[in-house]
């Protein structure tokens, strides 16, 4: 059975409204913000309900690096991770976080499951919905400058920023569950500016596609 699982009740919300949990075909977890919540939340769900659980949909929002390239995510675009990693988790510089030695930090990247991806991205496709794929890169404080949104993206090569993520990664590569993470995103990593974000939407979305993508993958 497929755990749904998202930082906030705002974004947990609007698939609710698309899909019942209490319909017995998949399960439903808000753990709160950031990897301190998201870990004890999750790990607790997996300690009392690992039997039913087959694998996990972590979704919601994030931000979107502004990328030089021009190759980066717009708003309310689609993401799919392909990995999830700590950024800031070591120590910060002014130009580049270095990250912790492997004897106090387990691992810095998580690879995602790949048989989840694909069958994601062919889920989105059949339905005509573009999404980006890439690194998603875990941040313990959101990025509220746009030039530590290009250090962090230019680092990692990544296109969007969470809270959540690389936590979620971890705990489901300790319990063995395939874990798929879907995000919208509501923002760019630029100098703050709260007037620009599309945070409703964005939620909105993320929950019309996690209802999507759960009816399709519990046929496949």
């Amino acid at each position: 059975m497929i755990l749904a699982a998202c930082a906030t009740e705002f974004e947990m919300h609007p698939l609710l409204d698309l899909l019942n949990p209490g319909d017995g075909e998949w399960l439903s977890l808000v753990t709160g913000v950031g990897i301190v919540e998201t870990t004890l939340s999750l790990t607790r769900y997996l300690e009392q309900y690992q039997g039913r659980v087959s694998g996990v949909l972590h979704f919601g929002v994030g931000g979107a690096y502004v990328r030089p390239d021009g190759d980066g995510a717009n708003l309310l675009d689609i993401c799919l991770a392909d990995e999830e990693l700590f950024g800031d988790f070591g120590i910060c510089h002014q130009d580049r976080i270095e990250p912790l030695s492997e004897q106090m930090l387990y691992r810095q990247r998580y690879p995602l499951d790949r048989v989840l991806l694909e069958q994601a991205g062919k889920i989105l496709q059949e339905h005509g919905l573009f999404y980006k794929q890439g690194s998603f890169v875990t941040v313990c404080g959101v990025s509220a400058t746009a030039a530590r949104g290009a250090m962090l993206s230019q680092q990692y090569n990544g296109i969007c920023e969470n809270m959540e993520g690389a936590a979620m990664a971890r705990v489901c590569e300790e319990f063995h569950l395939p874990l798929l993470e879907l995000r919208t995103i509501s923002n760019f990593v630029e100098d703050r500016d709260l007037g620009r974000w599309r945070l409703a939407e964005a939620c909105e979305r993320a929950g019309r596609v996690a209802a999507l993508l759960i009816r399709d993958l519990k046929r496949s």
